[in-house]
């Protein structure tokens, strides 16, 4: 059964109220992965932090799914908060599971000089009299 327009449109703004409620509850994909975030020393506190966000988040996502499904022919919102959840916790575990590390060969970022100059900065554009 192909989707409908109105589905379309569900699954759009489902995926954006899931990602909202996810980032409420839990910090982002690029936090959990740094280094920052593994080398404390309130590690585990964290993680088990983050997965009770993931909970609440799972519920309020598939509860929006859910009412979403009861005005529709069929439970497409109900699966796709479901699925969609899905994805977000599992990127939240493999961030968990695999923080960032400098990769050889990785291009330096580069440093303002020590005279306060920031060469790395383009100049604001002057605007030119008469136009």
């Amino acid at each position: 059964m192909p989707l409908s327009q109105d589905d379309l449109i569900i699954l759009v703004l489902l995926i954006g109220e899931a990602s909202g409620v996810f980032a409420g509850f839990c910090p982002s994909w690029f936090t959990v992965a740094s280094p920052f975030f593994h080398e404390q020393s309130a590690k585990d506190g964290n993680i088990k932090r983050i997965r009770a966000g993931e909970i609440m988040a799972t519920i309020i996502v598939v509860a929006t799914g859910w009412a979403v499904s009861r005005n529709r022919p069929n439970n497409i919102g109900l699966w796709a908060s479901i699925i969609i959840s899905a994805v977000f916790i599992a990127g939240y575990e493999f961030q968990i599971a695999h923080p960032s590390r400098s990769e050889p060969g990785q291009i330096a970022p580069e440093k303002p000089s020590g005279n306060g100059a920031r060469p790395w900065r383009k100049p604001f554009p002057q605007a030119v009299n008469g136009s």
